[in-house]
């Protein structure tokens, strides 16, 4: 998956049926893949982007904040002016459950 150009994404999975909330499912053994969003600053994703074995990469002015992501990848890197906030109840989603926390692992 790449979108270049400074796109203008406003995706929004289904909210109903096995791949509620899914908007993107990758490979499980395509570990070599990298996946590129680099939309403009008006840009919402909502639902998960599960890529698990893959690299995710959010460049440009890529924003999330009218949206609400969720993003499970081997590798995540975020260039540029990323921004993004998330409001889970707004979306009819629910929150990513985190036993023990988050880490982030250079």
């Amino acid at each position: 998956m790449q979108f270049n150009g400074n796109a203008h994404l406003t995706l929004s999975a289904p909210t109903a049926g096995t791949y509620s909330g899914i908007l993107f499912f990758g490979d499980r053994t395509q570990g070599n893949a990298t996946q590129k969003f680099n939309g403009d600053g008006t840009s919402s994703m909502t639902g998960a982007l599960y890529f698990p074995s893959q690299q995710i990469q959010m460049t440009g002015i890529f924003s999330g904040q009218n949206g609400c992501m969720q993003v499970i990848a081997d590798t995540i890197d975020y260039t540029g002016s990323s921004n993004f906030a998330a409001n889970y109840a707004a979306k009819g989603m629910s929150a990513v459950p985190t036993p023990g926390g988050v880490s982030v692992v250079e």
